[in-house]
């Protein structure tokens, strides 16, 4: 199932591994992936789909809705705590891009337990948010 790419393509991603070999702090790091993702999204045919554009965000700048969110039983509490701890994010947490935070649409449950002790020292304190297209805003 490997992708056949042009050498081009090649020379490119070479370059960034290049890039991302060197010696830098992990917020600069961060950083620059989430900039390289947004600038794929800017080119992707699949644009319009937020999932194809996940970044990482401090948990900190994510900021629940004024929304009640959905009710969520103990046991379901359970089994969403026991899945990020085995398999991890397989979900980011849908967000609107607001001017000084990211405000949770959807996977408000899932923001909370990842700001937990275990799950926050595992992602360093940042969560993986999709962002809806700018025209949803509210």
């Amino acid at each position: 199932m490997g992708d056949s790419v042009t050498p081009e393509v090649e020379v490119l991603s070479n370059m960034i591994r290049q890039y991302f070999s060197q010696e830098r702090s992990e917020e600069e790091t961060i950083r620059a992936l989430n900039h390289l993702r947004r600038v794929l999204h800017e080119v992707s045919p699949f644009a319009q789909e937020p999932v194809d554009c996940v970044l990482w965000v401090k948990a900190n700048e994510v900021v629940a809705n004024d929304y009640n969110p959905n009710v969520m039983s103990s046991s379901e509490k359970k089994l969403l705590k026991h899945s990020l701890e085995q398999d991890g994010f397989t979900q980011p947490v849908v967000v609107s891009e607001e001017k000084e935070h990211y405000l949770v649409v959807d996977g408000f449950h899932r923001q909370l337990l990842g700001r937990k002790a275990d799950t926050r020292k595992r992602l360093k304190g940042w969560l993986p948010v999709a962002c809806i297209n700018p025209e949803r805003k509210g």
